[in-house]
């Protein structure tokens, strides 16, 4: 079956943590798209369709993980862990050094 996205996605191997059931544990964005990400989670927990998700994104350049939310809008039991599809509705925007405060 052919998938239709709306935007095209990029593959990569980011690492994250989401707030799950045990507190924050361990996944993996496999794929980004302007509105959505693919993720490996790596629990034992049953993760609903439907859930909000919160995520702290670890970027190698950034001191800081970078929030981000979504929808859970899709889940997928494999093996060992879940893959499932994020839609994105909160990106949590570091202000820069030196930027104008109001």
């Amino acid at each position: 079956m052919e998938k239709r996205r709306k935007f095209p996605r990029t593959a990569l191997p980011q690492k994250a943590r989401f707030f799950g059931a045990k507190g924050w544990e361990d996944c993996t964005i496999t794929e980004a798209s302007r509105e959505g990400l693919s993720i490996k989670f790596y629990t034992r927990e049953k993760i609903k369709a439907g859930s909000l998700i919160h995520l702290k994104v670890l970027m190698p350049s950034e001191p800081n993980p970078v929030d981000v939310k979504g929808m859970l809008t899709w889940i997928e039991e494999k093996e060992e862990h879940f893959i499932g599809g994020v839609e994105l509705y909160h990106i949590d925007r570091v202000e820069k050094e030196g930027a104008n405060r109001e």
